[in-house]
């Protein structure tokens, strides 16, 4: 007996939870047409705007009245991004926006398997002032409303430099916006999404504070993990970087050129001064040569030649002393010391 009352209540938590974990979505179009029919569809991040046949998860129809209703329990329980939506005309696939700047037709929103959404009959407006049950899709609202605010307040700049100014503020403010105001990491998802669809330096940014990026990064493993959302975000990140590294590679090789340019430029003064100093010490070698006397000249050959002063003197039939008198005024005419540098002198003159 006990034990079938355990399994009756077990039976009664069991019923009530899975009741708990069920969807839904529902509400007015203002529309006189009958049987109209309403889309769900599930988005990725940067899909607000967007809109595809592969999106679409599962389609119902109006009521005489313009009542439409999802219900299930079959929707993922983290939170995903949704649109319901519903075609001006049939046989129109589009987004329309109303004159006031509000989306017409449809409406995009945070939303989880446990959520409940209302949408009471508007005028003009379909999907409008949704009730939401998702407190992520409430931060989303106040996200899109501080954005809009910091676009206002900087988006009057005019030249160049005030505009590339505009954008870092915006940047920071809207960042630092998302780190402190933003805790589910879809919503800082999808105000990433805004801040690359308003700036244009992101790269930039990335390079200069990538901490923003890679905490999201974290997030979204730690609660996305294999969907959609991460590997997207991750794309991204990668695109990103690979821009900084190929903007590193261009200056480094850049650099290596201007580099290699220097110091060739360098050699090739080294080189040039290097051969002017030797034309130099040749022309000096020159005219110091032409100033020997005819029997100098012999013995300087002799010396070349490797003949000691003895043989010089038995060679050309002269006393030794005079040999050494005739080296003497070589060595102080060539300005050299001794005979390895009068040798040395001497080469060079004979060279080419």
């Amino acid at each position: 007996m006990q034990k079938q009352r355990f399994y009756i209540v077990l039976f009664f938590i069991l019923f009530n939870l899975s009741g708990y974990s069920q969807y839904s979505i529902s509400g007015y179009i203002n529309t006189k047409e009958k049987n109209k029919t309403v889309y769900l569809s599930l988005l990725r991040y940067n899909e607000e705007n967007a809109i595809y046949p592969g999106q679409i998860l599962i389609s119902t129809k109006t009521d005489s009245i313009g009542y439409f209703e999802f219900t299930g329990k079959l929707l993922p329980n983290e939170n995903k991004f949704y649109r319901v939506h519903s075609n001006l005309e049939e046989n129109i696939i589009g987004l329309e926006f109303h004159e006031s700047g509000e989306n017409m037709n449809y409406h995009n929103f945070i939303f989880s398997n446990i959520d409940t959404i209302y949408f009471p009959k508007g005028k003009d407006v379909w999907f409008s002032h949704p009730q939401n049950t998702n407190s992520d899709d409430k931060q989303w609202r106040k996200s899109i409303k501080y954005e809009l605010m910091l676009l206002k307040e900087y988006g009057n700049s005019q030249n160049t430099e005030a505009v590339i100014q505009a954008e870092k503020n915006f940047l920071y403010e809207f960042k630092l916006f998302c780190s402190d105001s933003l805790s589910d990491p879809l919503v800082k998802l999808l105000a990433y999404s805004h801040i690359k669809r308003n700036v244009s330096g992101l790269s930039q940014d990335f390079k200069s504070n990538p901490d923003f990026y890679y905490d999201l990064s974290e997030e979204l493993i730690e609660n996305y993990s294999g969907t959609s959302y991460y590997t997207q975000f991750q794309e991204e990140i990668s695109k990103l970087s690979a821009s900084i590294i190929q903007q590193k590679y261009l200056f480094h090789k850049r650099l290596n050129y201007l580099l290699s340019a220097i110091i060739i430029a360098i050699l090739a003064t080294i080189l040039l001064l290097f051969q002017k100093l030797r034309m130099k010490r040749k022309q000096e070698t020159i005219t110091e040569v032409s100033a020997l006397t005819a029997q100098e000249e012999k013995i300087a050959k002799l010396i070349c030649d490797g003949m000691s002063n003895k043989e010089i003197a038995s060679k050309l039939f002269i006393s030794l002393s005079t040999v050494k008198s005739h080296i003497g005024n070589l060595y102080s005419k060539l300005n050299v010391a001794n005979r390895r540098q009068l040798v040395e002198k001497l080469k060079i003159h004979t060279q080419d």
